[in-house]
């Protein structure tokens, strides 16, 4: 009864509108003030002490390093790059952005960003050579996902930090799968390019060619930086956020020469906005989930989902249908804190390993980032590309279709997580 009252409690608000940490905090006090004794400042105690993590810090960071790069011509380098390599081929345009998204997804861990810098620099180039506009935008969107897949990743670290995870391991863990939809997104594309007949970009000269990838090269040389330094063991994930951060400012400002210092400026001011929400969110979703803990609530939900089917790929396929269901209406950092410690000691129990679980629940929820009503990937498409999203939904089937055949793969192959650990 207590579980129901507390989610009902939490899912009300949600409909009303009230914003996600609120819902959040409201319904944890109503539940708390009716069902227990416990003292309110448990919930304080538990929200304060869940963001005093080293962990958590590297979250505002990889924000920022994404907001410098987008300004700061980084971004559009390595696109560059990759139009150098693939652009000339059937789809070339599309694969391009499937590159390209890995690759900023390898710098900002956001797939928000990814959408946006990507999106807004290729879209209108792909109008330009003939696709259609809300199917440039979609897949663009759909593409985008890879950015909180590929490591660095800012849904992996809040999972991490939430269920006590290590971050290092959820970064490797995070490579292939991140291929693995890049190519199939990528294949999908060639297809549907070819029978709708899209125009190939010109091939480049090879000279042009590597003039690109020599112009590029500060870019090409961040993801080494980064993800080397991390599995190096030369740093933690966090300091290679800040490292992100650091190395991104100097080639902007040095190299480049994209951005000044009222761009820094509006870039830290950004970055402090979207960190407050995102810091309140997962300190109120912190204490949430001690609550859960006190009132033994993922015990509970462990024998109601053993009591229902002690088939491991039953259970994983109920756990891929609800969560794919929750991200359609939950945002996937919320959904993290809220459901990865009450879903893991359940899947324990069915002997999947927490890194492989990671990495499922975190694809299932960046997939409602897709998927109307939130489709929050979506709403920045169509913002940044300047298309309706009526226009953009009419091209959402296969692009879909292609991140659940992955995500599938993904669940049931849990070899394509674990190679590299």
């Amino acid at each position: 009864m207590e579980m129901i009252i507390l989610f009902l409690v939490l899912f009300i608000l949600l409909f009303i509108s009230v914003p996600v940490g609120l819902c959040i905090g409201g319904a944890t006090i109503v539940t708390m003030l009716a069902f227990s004794d416990l003292d309110l400042m448990i919930l304080a105690h538990y929200s304060t002490t869940g963001i005093d993590s080293f962990s958590m810090m590297a979250i505002p960071f990889f924000i920022l390093a994404g907001t410098v790069m987008s300004v700061g011509g980084i971004a559009r380098r390595l696109i560059d790059c990759a139009a150098a390599f693939v652009g000339s081929f059937v789809g070339g345009l599309g694969a391009v952005v499937g590159v390209a998204s890995m690759f900023f997804g390898a710098l900002t861990g956001s797939s928000l960003a990814t959408v946006s810098a990507v999106g807004s620099i290729m879209v209108p180039q792909m109008v330009k050579r003939g696709y259609d506009r809300g199917y440039s935008a979609v897949f663009s969107a759909c593409a985008g996902t890879l950015g909180a897949v590929i490591p660095p990743s800012i849904p992996l670290v809040i999972y991490g930090c939430v269920t006590g995870t290590s971050v290092g391991d959820l970064f490797l863990a995070g490579v292939a799968p991140g291929i693995l939809i890049g190519i199939g997104l990528i294949i999908g594309n060639y297809f549907i390019c070819k029978k709708r007949g899209y125009q190939k970009a010109e091939k480049v000269p090879p000279r042009k060619a590597l003039a690109t990838i020599w112009e590029a090269k500060w870019a090409l040389i961040a993801p080494v930086i980064i993800l080397g330094g991390i599995y190096a063991g030369v740093f933690t994930p966090t300091e290679a956020a800040v490292v992100a951060v650091v190395y991104s400012i100097v080639v902007s400002v040095v190299c480049y020469r994209e951005i000044d210092l009222k761009g820094i400026y509006d870039a830290f001011v950004n970055t402090a906005v979207v960190n407050g929400i995102t810091t309140f969110l997962l300190g109120i979703s912190t204490g949430f989930a001690a609550y859960l803990s006190l009132a033994r609530i993922p015990v509970h939900l462990t024998d109601l989902l053993v009591n229902l089917t002690d088939n491991k790929i039953i259970f994983l396929l109920i756990i891929n249908l609800a969560l794919l269901l929750i991200g359609c209406v939950v945002d996937n950092i919320p959904a993290t804190t809220i459901l990865a410690p009450m879903l893991l000691p359940t899947v324990v129990e069915f002997g999947i390993d927490p890194v492989h679980f990671g990495i499922v629940m975190t694809i299932n929820l960046l997939i409602g980032l897709v998927t109307p009503p939130y489709g929050c990937s979506l709403f920045v498409a169509s913002a940044a590309c300047n298309v309706s999203m009526e226009r953009m939904l009419k091209h959402i089937l296969v692009p879909f279709l292609i991140l659940i055949g992955c995500l599938f793969i993904i669940t049931y192959i849990p070899q394509i997580s674990l190679m590299f650990l």
